[in-house]
């Protein structure tokens, strides 16, 4: 193991002690914004409009969707309406990132019902789970069908709290929905921080809005800088190469160009161990296909790679992952690729993901003590390993659950005040870390609040591998269960020294 083979670990010290300066510095450049989207128009109670012939016009009106112990995991049947407190998911539920949503909320929501339920003033309540498909991890994104999701959610399913999104230009599309309609909205999938930072902006409006997962685009990147950082020391040490030179494969979107400023700038201007950008910065659409991938992978190695650095969040990771495999070029992948987070991945690519790194935000380790449990019952109920979709979700539950018995209400300005509440004095244990909000609303980033971890693809199955400066990892104090070494491609990296 790299990390074990380390001749000065003190100047690793040295270095590492020098993050919370970058971390200020980071902070102070990340105010990138998020693309203005045009405001949709509230539906009235969800009424269908049917023009029949010239000037006529026929109205429909819905019946209200009526909750029952169906909707309601594990709850006892024959429970009332009333008993019902009514929780909607907003996500892509035909694909992982909303199913993720979808099964996570799903099992949490069993795990209260079955332990007995929500007890407010004496009186039993048992959580409810209903979702509708917003579409937002489509490659071809038509924010109006997610629009048209959350107003089925707000005016037929009457819910009274929610959880989800994912697409940054989705939910900037249908936050505003849940705000008018005064209801807390935990997202639980999209990572720019100018969602959060609106609760400060203009709290009275958006104080609906809270984010526990996953930590927001600066402390992302500031944690990938750092994992980037410590493993090119660390591999450098360990092979007795300089491993310095990356470049960049990104889903051309907004939020990615930022991310990618951001990365370059404190990737070669640090106090602890500079790296070089070899200039390199491939943008993508989200169908891009394998013979765009494979002459993008000719470019990268044209310039001397040794680390190239994915941030992608969408189905043009597939196309990644399986263009790299085949390509061979001389470098490892470490950053962002949501859909290798899928436990299919390995055979859905054939093993072409082999060696990718992509930072997640759970694993089958000790991240807390409730962890591991958690993968192995999701893992049971549903076949397939957790995302951080659905860490985010079961988290989600358990803190509305939290607020609804702390607060014994259901109002929603109490809840928001009892979940103000959940801060770094005062957080609560979930499956993903430490549960606690900032004046902002965001999760607390940081060990071991809101933390990622470095999860790589090798031989048929995920292992996770060190984060030096992000995670317990071996160096000064006992690693996470179930770490392993970094593997690199066995056609081996581009050495230049």
């Amino acid at each position: 193991m790299f990390v074990n083979k380390i001749k000065n670990p003190k100047s690793l010290n040295i270095c590492l002690s020098e993050l919370d300066n970058v971390k200020q510095k980071f902070i102070k450049k990340s105010d990138y914004e998020m693309e203005t989207l045009t405001k949709r128009i509230l539906a009235i109670v969800l009424i269908a409009v049917i023009g029949v012939g010239v000037g006529v016009t026929v109205w429909i009106f819905v019946a209200p969707y009526q909750w029952t112990a169906a909707d309601c995991p594990g709850a006892p049947a024959g429970i009332t309406e009333d008993q019902i407190i009514r929780i909607g998911v907003a996500g892509d539920t035909e694909r992982i990132q909303g199913e993720g949503q979808l099964n996570g909320a799903r099992l949490a929501a069993y795990e209260i019902n079955t332990a007995g339920g929500i007890d407010i003033g004496g009186k039993t309540y048992y959580i409810g789970i209903t979702y509708e498909n917003t579409d937002e991890a489509n490659p071809i994104l038509d924010p109006a069908k997610a629009v048209a999701a959350v107003e089925r959610l707000i005016n037929y399913k009457r819910v009274q709290f929610a959880t989800g999104g994912f697409r940054t230009e989705a939910l900037g599309a249908y936050r505003g929905l849940f705000m008018e309609n005064k209801l807390i909205f935990i997202n639980t999938g999209a990572a720019p921080s100018d969602f959060c930072k609106s609760v400060l902006t203009d709290y009275d409006t958006y104080k609906y809005f809270f984010q526990n997962n996953p930590i927001n685009t600066t402390a992302l990147a500031m944690e990938l800088i750092t994992l980037i950082i410590s493993t090119g020391y660390l591999l450098t040490a360990g092979t007795g190469h300089s491993v310095t030179r990356f470049s960049f494969m990104r889903e051309d979107l907004t939020w990615t160009a930022g991310f990618k400023a951001l990365m370059a700038y404190h990737l070669t201007s640090n106090s602890m161990f500079n790296l070089t950008y070899t200039g390199v910065d491939i943008a993508f659409p989200q169908d891009v296909t394998p013979v765009e991938m494979a002459a993008h992978w000719a470019t990268v190695e044209a310039n001397n790679t040794q680390i190239v650095i994915p941030i992608i969040s969408g189905s043009a990771g597939l196309t990644f992952a399986n263009s790299y495999g085949s390509s061979e070029p001389g470098c490892v992948p470490i950053g962002i690729n949501v859909l290798s987070q899928d436990g299919d991945f390995w055979a859905d690519t054939g093993g072409l993901c082999e060696y990718g790194v992509s930072l997640e935000s759970i694993f089958k380790t000790n991240k807390t003590s409730k962890t591991l449990d958690f993968w192995d019952d999701y893992v049971a109920e549903f076949g397939v390993a957790p995302i951080y979709t659905a860490t985010g979700s079961y988290d989600a539950l358990y803190m509305y659950a939290w607020a609804f018995e702390e607060a014994q209400s259901l109002n929603t300005a109490t809840i928001i005040t009892t979940l103000e509440l959940l801060t770094t004095a005062n957080s609560l244990e979930g499956v993903a870390g430490q549960g606690a909000f900032d004046s902002s609303h965001c999760t607390v980033e940081g060990w071991p609040y809101g933390t990622a971890l470095a999860v790589q693809w090798f031989n048929g199955s995920k292992i996770l591998v060190p984060g030096v400066g992000i995670y317990p990892s071996g160096v000064y104090y006992p690693a996470l269960q179930n770490l392993q070494a970094l593997e690199l491609p066995s056609w081996g990296l581009n050495y230049f020294d």
